[in-house]
């Protein structure tokens, strides 16, 4: 079995997988086998790609994600799995208020979030994005969730692409919160290879979710909620404050390593 010593088992177990159509349990059980030239030259190709950083998963084209498998390429954010708590405080809203039909995932990306919410629920649900790239992407992974039926795509700087009366039951946001100081911080897999622009929030981090919470008020029906994927307990407070300005009621949800991630805005009255 060809490996290379700067990338882990798993990974190189993943990348002659994936090369010889194998599933990877059948790569460990049988690590002697002979490849022909050509797919040893692509695993070789591979392993040095992995080596110099790039992510396994767009190696692979392939991240899991709720127990569900995505296409995710370049042009997207690769699914986080602090990012499965947005769509389990969503699915928890929508199974406590049956009668919300109008759904949006602003900032949709892969699709991950919104194509998981339509597939446990069989509610309709708009995934915006700014990006048409990654609509592109997200409306593949529709495909291959079979939902397409029940999602549907709008290229939009948040809610610029809307009629003035679209109003929302929840919306589920997770917006671009890195801090421009903060870029030179994140791993290099990140910076090199992850698009830059569904990372970087501003120069503090939050002004992209500043301009949301501006308009998000037009924008919910009575009783509305929103969901905002945050960037920890500094963020929490200072989204969260102007959620409240705004009027909302707001709780913090805390990830698996205790990190504030998620904010849950109820929709009361008008500042």
């Amino acid at each position: 079995m060809l490996c290379n010593e700067a990338v882990k088992r798993i990974d190189a177990v993943s990348i002659i997988s994936l090369v010889s159509v194998m599933r990877n349990e059948e790569v460990l059980a049988d690590q002697h086998r002979e490849l022909d030239r050509a797919s040893a030259a692509r695993i070789k190709k591979l392993l040095e790609e992995r080596a110099q950083g790039k992510p396994l998963a767009y190696i692979t084209n392939k991240k899991e994600f709720f127990s569900e498998e995505f296409y995710v390429d370049e042009r997207v954010l690769i699914p986080r799995p602090e990012t499965e708590l947005l769509v389990e405080e969503g699915l928890k809203i929508l199974e406590e208020h049956k009668e919300a039909r109008n759904i949006v995932d602003m900032g949709t990306g892969s699709g991950a979030i919104g194509t998981i919410i339509a597939k446990k629920t069989l509610k309709e649900v708009l995934c915006i994005d700014i990006s048409v790239e990654a609509l592109r992407v997200a409306q593949y992974n529709a495909r291959r969730l079979n939902v397409s039926d029940k999602t549907r795509f709008l290229c939009s700087d948040l809610f610029d692409g809307l009629r003035e009366t679209t109003t929302f039951d929840l919306v589920i946001a997770n917006l671009p919160y890195v801090a421009v100081d903060e870029w030179d911080g994140l791993m290099e897999d990140v910076k090199r290879f992850e698009p830059k622009t569904a990372l970087i929030g501003g120069k503090e981090g939050t002004e992209i979710y500043g301009r949301f919470i501006e308009r998000l008020p037009n924008r919910l029906a009575a009783g509305g909620h929103v969901l905002c994927e945050v960037g920890g307990p500094g963020q929490a407070e200072s989204i969260g404050a102007g959620l409240r300005a705004k009027g909302f009621t707001v709780v913090s949800r805390r990830d698996l390593s205790g990190i504030e991630r998620v904010l849950v805005g109820t929709w009361t009255h008008s500042s």
